[in-house]
């Protein structure tokens, strides 16, 4: 029966090879995987103009039109939502690990659309973001625009500002130690950490591309590629400083470039891939993606149309052409896949779908690739690299003052000195001892030592500076909350209601929460004799859970909404019961 088949098939490829169609074409002489398909497996109409990569996550995909429109769709063709900016909108986007979309007007205003198409907080930054904004480990945002780097927690609050002297010319990435590289128009490198900490070096041009390495022995470690096929390596040297080193240049100029454990992949502007070691910069294999000559394509491809994946699948060039797979180890091609009437670049998903945004005004959806990327997950989507060390800080610079930093002046005047920060909107530097001390006053009943009867500090005092890691909004200290919160009801010891008024109130303004840590807590609520708990500590925890679920879509807004209505239905009073009410309707608005 298969060698009956064999030359039909060869017929259909012959055919549909002559008419243009989209097809999946194996490397000549290598094993190819078979194609799963090559025509879309949904197409909708989006009734504007794509522009830009479509930005993908929480299994479905956010693409940005012309006309003003934010739309989103999910991996199974089924329209989510839309959003409409009354201004012309910037092609940038970028979507958030719990599914938050945030987008810029040309105006310079920020927008924040949560997973539901609901604005969730804009703020005018005053110019266009030059690049797509950034998020950070702990869910902060790095937001570039002309010569300045903004730095916001998800909720918007401001932890620094820098300007950086010249504006931005190579787009920044998020390098292997969740901080920033980038390129200014003035030729310097630049490191920007995520505590606004600035290392430079000057080069000789201006780079295309810039790929981050992994940190070896934690330090930081560049390929820089130019126009002119010359690539350079920038890295710390034993003296912490940047130096630049020359590595084998390439044949042509670099389109496109990323890495994957301690390989990169770059595609030449005649469509080749080639992957290189690192740190020499060897050339591995070399192999044909649809854009060569060889493979029907231009052989002349532009290197602002062009993009590259690298995961541990393979390594995936993605063109407004098409897109072609190679397994990494070989450079064995899995499959190639042309698209006619592309308006961008398109977009691979970690679910193996590819979203193209047509001429035709149209949302294309391919599915390309069986396999699903192997990655760490908790409710929402990939967790982040690395932690910036914010739920378990090293003891802050006050900690050998010993119980001395408990004392009223001690607290009023790091609270002072906090809130003068934070108002400024430049914590910088100054943020880990700043959460590692109030983590320390905030923390003290969950010492064994602790004493309701003659404690060091007061309720108010803790609660102040509890209030204050609201602000800093690192979704890492969450579980320090919740840990407090929680602590009365899982041992049975005393815990004051300010207190849990004051971790309600930062676990909302935090708001998000990908672990589910802090409705975990809030379920302790629910135990028979909570019942006549202070009624305004279970108001501000339906109030945190109205938060938390407006940052979140399906599973932690599914478990939120439960507990609301559980909120409602239990003996609470009824000022709370009506209170939680008040918080569903909320969210049905």
């Amino acid at each position: 029966m298969k060698n009956n088949t064999i030359p039909i098939k060869l017929c259909f490829v012959f055919f549909l090879m002559l008419t243009g169609t989209a097809l999946f074409l194996p490397a000549q002489g290598r094993n190819v995987e078979p194609p799963v398909s090559a025509d879309p497996i949904w197409e909708q109409p989006l009734g504007g103009s794509v522009i830009g990569l479509p930005a993908l996550q929480a299994e479905s995909a956010v693409v940005v039109l012309a006309e003003g429109y934010v739309k989103t769709y999910s991996r199974f063709g089924s329209w989510l939502w839309t959003y409409h900016v009354n201004e012309e909108i910037t092609p940038h986007i970028t979507r958030a690990r719990e599914g938050t979309t945030y987008v810029c007007t040309a105006g310079g205003t920020v927008i924040a659309i949560n997973r539901v198409g609901r604005e969730l907080w804009k703020l005018n930054i005053g110019s266009p973001i030059s690049a797509p904004i950034i998020v950070g480990w702990d869910g902060r945002l790095f937001i570039p625009s002309g010569s300045k780097v903004y730095c916001r927690t998800a909720s918007g609050y401001s932890l620094w500002s820098a300007d950086l002297g010249s504006p931005i010319a190579v787009k920044p990435i998020l390098d292997h130690r969740g901080g920033l590289a980038m390129v200014l128009d003035n030729n310097e490198f630049v490191l920007l950490s995520h505590l606004n900490i600035i290392d430079r070096i000057q080069l000789s041009s201006k780079p295309l591309h810039i790929v981050s390495l992994q940190a070896s022995g934690g330090k930081d470690a560049f390929f820089l590629f130019y126009s002119n096929g010359t690539v350079e390596r920038v890295y710390r040297g034993g003296d912490e400083k940047l130096v630049r080193e020359s590595l084998p240049s390439l044949a042509q100029t670099p389109a496109a470039a990323a890495d994957w454990q301690n390989h990169v992949g770059v595609t030449l502007r005649d469509g080749r891939i080639q992957l290189l070691s690192v740190p020499e910069g060897e050339v591995l294999w070399t192999g044909n993606t649809h854009e060569t000559a060889a493979e029907r394509g231009s052989g002349n491809l532009d290197p602002y149309w062009a993009a590259m994946q690298f995961d541990e699948r393979g390594i995936y060039v993605l063109s407004a052409r098409g897109v072609t797979g190679f397994r990494a180890s070989d450079g064995r091609r899995l499959w190639l896949l042309r698209i006619t009437g592309a308006a961008a670049i398109p977009s691979f998903s970690d679910e193996g779908y590819l979203y193209s945004g047509g001429s035709d005004r149209m949302l294309h959806a391919y599915r390309i690739e069986e396999r699903k990327r192997n990655l760490s997950r908790s409710l929402y989507g990939p967790a982040p690299e690395g932690s910036y060390g914010l739920n378990a800080p090293p003891p802050s610079s006050w900690s050998r003052l010993g119980d001395s930093r408990y004392n009223p002046q001690t607290i009023r005047m790091m609270y002072t000195a906090i809130d003068r920060a934070i108002k400024a909107g430049q914590i910088g530097q100054n943020e880990p001892d700043y959460v590692a001390y109030l983590m320390e006053v905030a923390g003290l009943s969950l010492s064994p030592t602790f004493s309701p009867v003659r404690p060091l500090v007061q309720t108010s005092e803790r609660a102040e500076c509890i209030r204050q890691l609201g602000f800093l909004g690192s979704r890492e200290t969450i579980p320090f909350l919740a840990k407090i919160f929680a602590h009365r009801f899982a041992n049975g010891s005393y815990e004051d209601p300010e207190i849990l008024r004051a971790c309600c109130e930062a676990i909302g303004r935090i708001g998000v929460d990908p672990t589910g840590a802090a409705l975990e807590a809030f379920t302790y609520l629910l135990a028979p004799d909570n019942a006549a708990l202070d009624p305004s500590a279970l108001m501000a925890a339906a109030t945190a859970t109205k938060d938390l679920v407006l940052f979140s879509g399906p599973p932690l807004a599914d478990a939120g909404i439960r507990l609301l209505r559980a909120f409602d239905a239990s003996d609470f009073p009824t000022v709370v019961k009506r209170h939680a009410r008040s918080q569903l309707e909320n969210l049905y608005k």
